[in-house]
Formats: C-alpha cells, structure tokens, sequence
C-alpha cells in the first residue's frame, strides 16, 4: 500500500459485473498491473441479444487496448449506414470511408456483445493477479479511509472482501450504485423495446450492415450481427400492456411488415426489455465508482450506451491507473466521474433521444422535415465528415491537473444545449420528454 497525499493507493480491484463496460476496464486495469477479480450473478456471460454495432470511436479503444485485430478476426466489417424513410421511400446513405484520411476507423464492426466479454475474459485471465467468480452476487459495501470491505453471496455461502477500490459495471439496476446510495434520475419509456435475432437475406434487398427505418408506429433497427450468412438484428417497439407470450406471438406480423421481400426466415431468439434514460447522480463515492449502465442507461437507438459505456471504461483505465503509478493525483478519479457524466448528459443522453424520436416520429410534416435535413447533411460532404467524426466526442476531453479552472468554469459558462451531431442527430433533441 502506498499513500500519496491524503489517499492510500492500493492495487487491489473489485469490478462487479461481467458486461462489456465491466471486462474492459478489468482488462485494461489488470495490463497495468492492478490485481483485478470480476464478480457475475450470472453463471456465464448473459448472450441474450444486445449491442452488436462497434462505431469509430470504439473501435479505437479496442486498438487502443490491444484487442482490435482479435475483435476483426470475429466481426463482420460494414462501410455504409442507412436512414431509410418509408413517408417517401427514399434512402439516405452516409458511408465511413468518407472519414478515412481523418481516423483508420472508417468502418464500423459487428458482433454481439457477449462475444466481446468473452473475448475480453479469455485476455484478462492470461494476466497474473486476475480471476472471475460466477453465481456471485454483491450484497454491499463498507467503505474505510484504507479500502472498502464487500460483502458477497457465492454459492458457498455468504463471503466478505476487501479490496481497495470497487467498480460497479452491473447495469441499470445496479446493486453498486444503490449501495453508494446515488440516485438514478430520469424517466422510463412507456413501450417495450424487442430484440430479435434472425435469419433473412436483406445482403440481396440492398441492405448494407447498419439501418434504421423512419416508419412511426412500424419504426425498426436491422444491422448485421457477425460473420454468419445472413445473421441479423432487428428492434422495434412492442406495448408494454402485452404479455411476453403475447410479443412473442406478433413476431411473424410485425416481420411480414419489416421484410422487404417475401423471403424464408427462421428466428434464432427473441428478448424484451424496459429501456429508460437515466443518470447517476454521481459516478464516484470515495472509493468506488460506477461506469457504463450502472452510471446511466439510455435508449439503445444509435448504440449511444454501449459506445458510452466502453468509453468510460476508457477513461476508467486511464484515470485509476495513474492514480496506482503516481502520476495523477486522487483528484483524476473526481474527474473521471465529472467527464463521463458530462458527457453522458451533454452528447449520449439527447442524440439517443433524437435518434429515437426521428425513428418513432408520426407527423407527416415533421418526418419529411428530417427526412430534408438529413440529405441536406448527406449532400454535404464537410458536413457528412463532421457527423461522422463527432462519435470521437464521446471520448470526452484529457485530465489536466487545472481541470477545475480550465473546463468546469468553462462549462458552466455554456449556454443552451451543445450542437454535437452523431450519425446526423442533432444533440439539441426536440423530444418533450426531460431528465429529471
């Protein structure tokens, strides 16, 4: 144990969650020499279908943390995005490569998260000082001026641990962050979102790997989801008054509607869930910290959560360990909590609601007034690259040792909502529905 100022750093890590945010700050942690253990209530990673699109900035994490050619070798590589608007009919192409004198990542990957944590894990326990306990389920916590002492349920009874500082990476319904005893404000959407995998050819429909359909009440997502023959995502929304047999049971009327063409189709599974825009009032308490769902949760629309919740893991991994080599003060840790969380609240939080609304919006006039925008943006080009590019604003800004001075104060000082656009979504969103 080392003190530096008025804070015993230790190296002793506990993540509790098993998600993608949660691997890969593991991971990431446990390369710079953290002595790292994983906690799951579940007893393997959760494969229920979820994000399955890695955008540009994402990709440079993975690169960044030694992963990306791996996550190559399993995705399957997609150059081109669609924002398809049934009102007319017409197609709106935006294609990566239009950013390729900019970043290498003028692409996007493709492949289920479940296979990034899996991935992620295969790495992490190749490092010394690494384990991961299933079936394990975090109770609470006890913080001390010297560590914090955890207490677990495992399937040989209860157990307690100290560890020097605690991570959450346990989703929205985070036990962590309950613990720390942060609120989670925002609202629940009223519809239920469905996730379906399944096997239709939208290669020979003219469908490139990432799409979303402008349709009102029939709005629906279809991406790619990796390297199998016509393997694909499709979300929608389904009531949230209907049972889950009953969801179940409209999946062949609701894809009828979504198919371009009367073409054979098998599912290969199915899941619904609540989605919410939510955010923890804080992401740190002492020494522990929350980061991708168990920090803020948003509609999965444009992927601003998981792009999020892996570049918290970023910043994560930059921040504690600094902390652990002495070359950041404890401070670096209040600025990992002040950035992420701005960052959810300024870019993530309103383009995802954005998105959502372009996608979902029934107005006539107003569907053609963004179906107008976003060919306005297509056609031109600066303006494209700029749409294209700003997914990197989600990396947020470095610590420097003023940052109190040099961005807080500043951003203060801002006035009304900043003009980010992601994948053409306007972050000032015109949805009448508001954090609380």
């Amino acid at each position: 144990m080392v003190r530096r100022g008025h804070v015993s750093v230790g190296r002793r890590v506990l993540v509790v969650g098993a998600g993608p945010a949660g691997v890969v700050t593991a991971f990431g942690l446990a390369k710079e020499g953290a002595e790292v253990t994983i906690v799951e209530r579940e007893p393997d990673v959760v494969a229920s279908p979820r994000a399955s699109v890695y955008l540009a900035s994402t990709l440079q994490v993975l690169e960044e943390l030694g992963l990306l050619q791996e996550a190559l070798s399993i995705g399957a590589v997609g150059y081109e995005f669609n924002m398809r608007f049934k009102l007319t009919g017409r197609i709106g192409r935006m294609d990566h490569r239009l950013i390729l004198d900019l970043t290498p990542y003028g692409y996007s990957l493709h492949f289920g998260q479940h296979e990034l944590a899996r991935m992620v894990l295969r790495r992490f326990l190749a490092l010394p000082h690494t384990r991961v306990q299933w079936n394990t389920v975090f109770e609470d916590l006890e913080q001390h001026p010297e560590g914090v002492r955890v207490q677990l349920s495992t399937p040989q009874g209860p157990k307690s641990m100290d560890v020097d500082w605690l991570i959450g990476a346990d989703g929205a319904r985070s036990s962590v962050r309950a613990a720390m005893g942060v609120a989670f404000d925002g609202f629940t959407w009223p519809e239920t979102f469905m996730a379906t995998n399944v096997y239709y050819d939208f290669e020979s429909c003219g469908f490139p790997f990432s799409n979303m359909v402008a349709d009102g009440a029939n709005w629906h997502i279809v991406a790619r989801l990796d390297r199998q023959d016509h393997y694909w995502r499709i979300a929608y929304g389904e009531g949230s008054e209907l049972t889950e047999e009953q969801r179940r049971a409209r999946i062949p009327g609701r894809f009828a509607t979504f198919f371009p063409e009367p073409k054979p189709w098998q599912l290969e599974r199915a899941n619904s869930y609540r989605v919410h825009q939510r955010c923890a009032s804080s992401f740190r308490v002492g020494r522990v910290l929350l980061a991708g769902d168990a920090a803020h949760a948003t509609n999965p629309i444009g992927g601003m959560g998981f792009t999020s919740g892996i570049q918290d893991a970023r910043t994560l991994i930059l921040s504690l360990s600094a902390l652990m080599k002495g070359e950041a003060p404890d401070d670096v840790l209040d600025w990992y909590a002040y950035e992420r969380r701005r960052i959810f609240l300024e870019i993530a939080n309103p383009t995802a609601i954005e998105l959502k609304r372009r996608t979902q919006e029934t107005d006539p006039g107003r569907r053609l007034e963004d179906e107008a925008n976003f060919f306005k943006m297509m056609d031109d080009r600066q303006m494209a690259r700029g749409a294209l590019m700003s997914i990197f604003a989600l990396l947020g800004r470095p610590y420097r040792p003023d940052w109190q001075d040099a961005y807080v104060k500043a951003d203060q000082g801002k006035s009304g909502s900043p003009a980010t656009m992601v994948l053409g979504a306007d972050a000032a969103a015109r949805s009448s529905h508001k954090t609380t």
